[in-house]
């Protein structure tokens, strides 16, 4: 199933939903119609247990170059349906439903990701790039502090030191560079960037959702909990994949030496 209305397209393969930045012609940048409806599709997706795997993309040769600078050189704020606070919000909240949604996340990277950008990219849980992919912060050349929940990425996948050289003095890393300072997970040639995003999401959204979700669940509160409060959420996340037909069938098809049919319904959230 394949959606084309609009700055942000979609294409349903099996369980996997490719969700792609739609603006070719300004290399992807970001608009109003764009974050709001990037937001849409991301939430639904979180919320959809026929999902097994998000895919963040670019159509055309990047994928996203940031905000759309003509509209901010232009001042054309007063045209807008929302406030520039309200579309910060909405952008930072979609970056981080793909950080914390309970099925995993794919950036498929080719060309610039910049700005707003890199922080879709970096807000999910794997980043596989060709090697025409760069990457750049980019904030501080037009004299902007970041958005999207950028540097708090940043400072996760980077650590502190790296991260404020990278904000602060703004390098354009290639591929190669992004790969050694940990802001990709994967570097491909171009022309097998596609079958490996495939064959990573394929395994993904094929394999046991619900502790996949718990997964997740239990390496965000491993960010933000006491030990004390992580162990308490750790059990109750081992104990709703225990009491779940997702772990009789898999336990099962592992005793028996057969794949699992693994259910579709009723995951962790």
């Amino acid at each position: 199933m394949i959606n084309e209305i609009g700055p942000v397209h979609t294409r349903r393969q099996g369980r996997i939903l490719h969700v792609i930045l739609s603006r070719p012609a300004s290399k992807n940048a970001i608009n109003e119609e764009m974050v709001t409806s990037l937001y849409h599709y991301i939430r639904d997706a979180a919320q959809d247990d026929s999902v097994g795997a998000v895919v963040i993309e670019g159509a055309g040769d990047a994928f996203c170059s940031g905000a759309d600078i003509k509209n901010l050189a232009l001042g054309l704020e007063h045209t807008r349906k929302y406030s520039t606070e309200v579309l910060l919000r909405v952008g930072a909240e979609a970056a981080m439903l793909l950080h914390e949604m309970p099925k995993p996340t794919i950036a498929m990277i080719r060309g610039p990701a910049v700005g707003g950008g890199l922080s879709l990219a970096l807000a999910c849980d794997f980043r596989l790039a060709d090697t025409t992919a760069t990457l750049g912060y980019a904030h501080t050349k037009i004299g902007l502090s970041g958005d999207f929940a950028a540097a708090y990425f940043l400072s996760k996948w980077m650590g502190a030191g790296k991260a404020r050289e990278f904000c602060l003095l703004c390098p354009t890393y290639s591929a190669d560079e992004a790969f050694k300072n940990g802001l990709l997970s994967k570097v491909c040639e171009v022309d097998a960037l596609c079958g490996e995003v495939e064959s990573l999401a394929t395994r993904l959204a094929d394999g046991p959702t619900n502790a996949l979700g718990c997964i997740k669940s239990n390496l965000k509160n491993a960010e933000e909990m006491s030990c004390e409060s992580y162990i308490a959420e750790e059990i109750k996340n081992f104990q709703r994949c225990r009491n779940s037909e997702e772990h009789r069938e898999a336990l099962a098809a592992f005793l028996e030496k057969r794949e699992p049919v693994l259910p579709r319904v009723n995951l962790a959230r």
